[in-house]
C-alpha cells in the first residue's frame, strides 16, 4: 500500500446500521467487549514497560495480546483496518522465506523468522489503539521505564554489581579455580556480595575445609562464571592481606538488563529520542513536565554514554536534531541543537579517553574486525546475489567460505551492518524491498508530522519521536546489526505501529480527545 495515500477514511468507525441505512436494512450494531480491550491493553503496557528489561518478558505479552486480539477480532466480526506500507513489507517477509526455504541450514534460518515475524508487533498495536490518551500511557510508561534503566546503571556505577579481584597471584588457590583478575565475585554460595568486607565475612564462616561455591562475572558484555575453593584455600591465597586485594566491582560498559552493552545503548537511543520529542512537544505552561522529560533525557543520554557505544551515540545526536527541527521554531533550533551538540561532543570525548580511541581509529580491533567482515560479506553478495547463503549459516559454514575476521579473532558474529547482513543471508532483492520499506516508512512519517502538526500537539510529538528513532535506527544500522536484534526490532515496530494508529486517529476527532 503506498504511503503517499491514506486509505482510512472517517466512514469506518460508524456503526454497521449507518452503512446500511440507505438501503431500508437495519443491522444490529457489532458486538463490542470492553473486558477484553482492557486486557489486551493491560499486555500491551506490561510490554512496553519490559521493552528496555527484559526480552522473555516482552515476548510472551505481545504474543498473549496478539493472540487475544484475533480472538477479539473473531468475537467482534470485523476485519482489521487498512493499513500503509503493507506492500514493503509483505515483499520484504516473503523474500525472506524464500532465502530461508534455499537456505543449506533451513532449521537455522527459520529460527531466525521469528524475528522476521516481530513487525506483527506494529501491526498489534497499530489495529488495538483507538484514542490518544492510550498512547499517551504507553509512551509515558515508555519513558518512566527508559529512566528507570538509567537509574539501575547508575546504581552499579555506584554500589557496584559485586566485588573485583584487583590483585590475584598465579599460585594462589583462588586463580587455580579459575578466578583472574578483574573478575568479578557476585555470590558466596547463596549470599550477594558488594563490598570486599562482604566477601570476606561470608567466607570466614564456613568451615576451614568446606568447598564455597563462587559465582562470578568476566569479560564485557559479562559472562556467568562458577568456581569453587575452600576457605583454607582463601587464606592461602591471601584473603585479608595486599596478597589478594578486592575492590567494588563495575561494569567495564554498561549493559542494563539485556546483557549487552550495544543492545543497551540502542534502546536507550530510541526511548531517548522519544523522550526528546515529547519535550519538544510538551505545553509550555507545563514546566512540571518539561523538568522530568529534560531530567529523564539527561539521565537516559548519560547512561547511554556509559555503554561507550560510539554509533548509538551519533545515531541519538542525528535524531535529536530531527526532532529539533520537526518540532522547534528558528530560535530554539539553534540553541537547543548547540546543547544537544555539546552533551554528544563531551559523551564522544569521554568514550575516546576511556577507550583509547577515537571515532574513526583504525588500529581498533573492534574497527579492523569489522573491515574484515564488510570486505567477506560483499564477496559472498556476489557469489549469492540473489537469495542470499541464509540467515545464521555463516556461523556453521564459515570455514569453508573463509571468513577471516572468525579466525581472527576467534568469535561467530555477524557482518556489522544491517544492510549489508540482508544482502549477504537474503540477497540483494530481499535488501530492495527492506529499502522500499524505509523510504515509503520516512515519506510516510513526515506526511504525517505535517497533519498531526495542524491537529493535535500530543500526537505531532509521537510521531516526530517516531522519526527521530527511525532515523537514528538507519544509522546504527550501519555499522550494527540491529535488525538481528529482537528488542530493537520490537520498539521499533512498537513505534510504527503508535504511527499508524495515529495516522487512523486523525481522521476520526473522537480518538483525539486530549489536546
Amino acid at each position: 500500500m503506498s504511503p503517499e495515500k491514506n486509505t482510512f477514511q472517517p466512514e469506518m468507525l460508524r456503526p454497521a446500521a449507518a452503512s446500511s441505512a440507505g438501503n431500508g436494512r437495519r443491522t444490529s450494531p457489532p458486538r463490542r467487549f470492553p473486558a477484553l480491550d482492557g486486557f489486551i491493553f493491560l499486555l500491551l503496557l506490561g510490554f512496553v514497560v519490559l521493552l528496555p528489561h527484559s526480552i522473555k518478558g516482552c515476548e510472551h505479552l505481545w504474543r498473549a495480546a496478539f493472540v487475544l486480539w484475533l480472538i477479539k477480532m473473531v468475537l467482534e466480526r470485523r476485519r482489521p483496518w487498512p493499513q500503509p506500507l503493507s506492500a514493503p513489507l509483505l515483499v520484504f517477509i516473503s523474500l525472506t522465506a524464500i532465502s530461508t526455504l534455499l537456505s543449506p541450514e533451513p532449521y537455522l534460518s527459520w529460527d531466525r523468522m521469528k524475528i522476521v515475524a516481530l513487525v506483527l508487533v506494529g501491526v498489534l498495536f497499530a489495529q488495538q489503539l483507538e484514542r490518544l490518551t492510550q498512547v499517551r500511557v504507553l509512551v509515558y510508561a515508555l519513558i518512566l521505564s527508559g529512566l528507570a534503566a538509567a537509574a539501575f546503571t547508575a546504581w552499579q556505577y555506584t554500589y557496584g554489581v559485586g566485588v573485583r579481584i584487583s590483585y590475584i597471584t598465579r599460585q594462589s588457590a583462588l586463580y587455580r579455580a579459575g578466578l583472574h583478575h578483574d573478575d568479578i565475585i557476585t555470590a558466596v554460595g547463596r549470599n550477594r556480595v558488594h563490598t570486599p568486607a562482604q566477601l570476606e565475612q561470608q567466607v570466614r564462616r564456613s568451615p576451614a575445609d568446606q568447598r564455597i561455591e563462587l559465582r562470578y562475572l568476566r569479560g564485557s558484555p559479562f559472562q556467568n562464571g562458577l568456581a569453587f575453593v575452600t576457605r583454607r584455600g582463601l587464606e592461602q591465597s591471601g584473603l585479608g592481606t595486599d596478597a589478594l586485594q578486592f575492590a567494588r566491582g563495575k561494569p567495564a560498559r554498561a549493559e542494563g538488563t539485556l546483557h549487552h552493552y550495544v543492545v543497551f545503548a540502542e534502546m536507550l537511543m530510541q526511548i531517548g529520542c522519544m523522550t526528546l520529542a515529547v519535550l519538544l512537544g510538551a505545553s509550555p505552561g507545563a514546566w512540571k513536565l518539561r523538568v522530568f522529560l529534560a531530567v529523564a533525557f539527561m539521565a537516559m543520554t548519560a547512561a547511554l554514554v556509559a555503554t561507550e557505544t560510539r554509533a548509538a551515540l551519533a545515531g541519538l545526536a542525528l535524531g535529536g536534531l530531527v526532532a529539533l527541527w520537526a518540532l522547534t521554531g528558528k530560535r530554539t533550533r539553534l540553541a537547543a541543537t548547540s546543547l544537544l551538540l555539546v552533551v554528544c561532543l563531551i559523551g564522544g570525548s569521554w568514550i575516546y579517553h576511556k577507550r583509547g580511541l577515537n571515532w574513526e581509529d583504525t588500529n581498533d580491533p573492534g574497527a579492523h574486525f569489522r573491515m574484515l567482515m564488510w570486505q567477506d560479506g560483499l564477496r559472498l553478495v556476489r557469489q549469492h546475489p540473489w537469495f542470499g547463503v541464509g540467515m545464521e549459516t555463516v556461523r556453521l559454514h564459515w570455514q569453508e567460505w573463509n571468513i577471516r575476521g572468525f579466525a581472527l579473532y576467534h568469535v561467530l558474529s555477524h557482518f556489522h551492518s544491517t544492510f549489508l547482513q540482508i544482502a549477504v543471508e537474503r540477497g540483494l532483492p530481499a535488501l530492495a524491498a527492506w529499502l522500499w520499506f524505509v523510504v515509503a516508512y520516512l515519506i510516510f512519517l513526515v506526511r504525517l508530522l505535517r497533519r498531526a502538526q495542524r491537529q493535535n500537539r500530543f500526537a505531532a510529538a509521537v510521531v516526530a519521536g517516531a522519526l527521530a528513532g527511525f532515523v537514528a535506527f538507519q544509522v546504527t544500522a550501519l555499522v550494527h546489526y540491529n535488525l538481528g536484534e529482537e528488542p530493537l526490532v520490537m520498539i521499533l515496530f512498537f513505534y510504527f505501529g503508535l504511527a499508524l494508529a495515529i495516522d487512523r486517529m486523525l481522521c476520526t476527532p473522537a480518538a483525539l480527545e486530549m489536546p
